[in-house]
């Protein structure tokens, strides 16, 4: 411990030394700026010499250009008004071009008629307090950028799975969550092999590799995903998004080809076969072999013509490009062409629909609606077809029934389906590209009405439902 004489010569300081160097820096300034006394503390501050500044610049001259112009339109006339200034941050020029960022004080010292003499003015080294201002701004646009990454993240589409390097989740977006079924909070910190369900398949997709459409199976549920995985350094970064549609939609696409190849071919096939039969033994064959012929090239044609025609149609119907009128009309003007037009299938056709049942609905639509489902129970029931026509609440139903095999009541639905066909390998011997129901649907729909099927034991029985006039 040090004792009193010890510490006596220690605390023998005079007024000029703690001037000289002080913690602050300090100068005097007349009332035109004139400096007439610094402290040590400043020269060495600044790297002038006592002589370079007192009595030769003034204090505006040591301040870079913008805090120079600051100085004169701000800073003297509010010091002239008030009588002192505090906390002004300005930058100090030192004597090897370098800038020193300080915050001034400054009291004006004034004689008894309040006529300013001197102006005293206290200097501190800003560097520290600007270099955390600039690194707290530093990290306050960092916080908002991650702010705005992570609200951007919330709203794309793709799902984004950030895993560490053993694998667990550290970050699961809303797309993810949607996908995978899970909340980010229960599944973070887990392993995403534990959690995840389906991400074996998508965690086998490598970082850095082009992207991958990879089967994910959820419980029975397949789920068709492309995934990316870029290496983040502490982790794998995987985008994936949801392809199950656009699958499904390409094989429809292949399907469709395939099932419109087949269809188109066999009746070309007929078509061609009978024309090079005439052109080429026509003069030879009886003309009743010729009539035959010629009546094949001609069904087959009605064929080809009708696949066509319900091709564009349900295109049409996709764009929205089939207007359908509102007429009045008598509900047995429906039904006449159906017998009229069947030839010998005709007497397989029984009508009961009673006249005077005006209906408001397009009259040719309607026709092309039930005449699909009167030439459908022609094909695939043998013996009689009940075409028959009831009044309900509001509308007018029409009924189409047979005696054939039926449809299973899992079936009423999906039979209505784009491209949909109960017998796809035509076991059954009847052919069709599975338009011809979706096509009715989306007509009776457009009329206000509805189509469906009536539950029976045997047989099956169609029902349209049109507006009453």
């Amino acid at each position: 411990m040090i004792d009193d004489d010890e510490l006596a010569p220690l605390l023998e300081e005079s007024a000029e030394e703690l001037y000289e160097h002080a913690p602050a820096a300090y100068l005097s300034s007349l009332a035109n700026g004139t400096i007439v006394k610094v402290n040590q503390t400043l020269l060495d501050w600044t790297g002038y010499a006592r002589d370079d500044i007192v009595g030769h610049r003034r204090v505006h001259d040591l301040l870079a250009p913008g805090a120079r112009i600051y100085y004169e339109t701000h800073y003297a006339p509010l010091l002239q008004m008030q009588g002192s200034v505090r906390e002004i941050a300005v930058e100090i020029v030192r004597a090897d071009g370098t800038r020193l960022p300080v915050l001034m004080n400054s009291t004006a010292v004034t004689d008894d008629r309040g006529r300013p003499r001197v102006v005293r003015t206290t200097i501190f080294d800003a560097s520290d307090r600007r270099r955390y201002e600039r690194e707290l701004l530093r990290a306050r646009n960092e916080a908002e950028l991650r702010a705005r990454s992570s609200l951007a993240l919330d709203h794309v589409y793709e799902a984004v799975v950030l895993l560490d390097q053993q694998g667990r989740v550290e970050v699961l977006n809303p797309s993810a969550e949607r996908i995978f079924g899970v909340e980010t909070a229960t599944v973070t910190g887990k392993p995403a092999a534990d959690v995840l369900e389906g991400w074996e398949a998508v965690g086998d997709v490598p970082a850095g590799a082009c992207p991958e459409v990879v089967l994910a199976r959820h419980g029975v549920q397949e789920q068709w995903l492309a995934v990316a995985a870029v290496d983040a350094g502490d982790g794998v970064v995987y985008t994936i998004r949801d392809v199950t549609s656009d699958h499904r939609l390409e094989e429809l696409r292949n399907e469709l080809i395939a099932i419109v190849s087949h269809e188109l071919r066999t009746p070309l096939t007929g078509a061609y076969g009978a024309a090079h039969t005439l052109l080429a033994r026509g003069d030879q064959l009886d003309p009743g072999a010729r009539q035959a012929l010629l009546e094949m090239v001609v069904e087959q044609t009605r064929r080809l013509s009708g696949i066509v025609d319900q091709i564009l149609t349900a295109s049409r119907i996709d764009t929205g490009n089939v207007p359908t009128a509102a007429e009045i009309f008598d509900a047995s003007d429906v039904v006449d062409p159906l017998v009229r037009d069947r030839g010998e299938e005709g007497v397989r056709v029984v009508v009961a629909v009673p006249e005077g049942v005006l209906v408001r609905a397009d009259l040719d639509r309607l026709r092309q609606v039930m005449t699909n489902l009167v030439e459908n129970a022609l094909k695939y029931a043998p013996g009689t077809v009940r075409v028959a026509l009831v009044q309900e609440p509001g509308v007018a139903r029409f009924t189409v029934s047979d005696d054939g095999p039926g449809i299973p009541a899992s079936e009423h639905e999906r039979i209505f389906e784009k491209f949909y066909r109960l017998d796809p390998d035509q076991r059954g011997g009847v052919s069709g590209i599975g338009l011809g129901l979706y096509i009715a649907r989306e007509l009776v729909t457009r009329m206000g009405g509805g189509i469906g099927l009536l539950p029976r034991e045997r047989g099956t029985t169609f029902y349209v439902d049109v507006p009453l006039a």
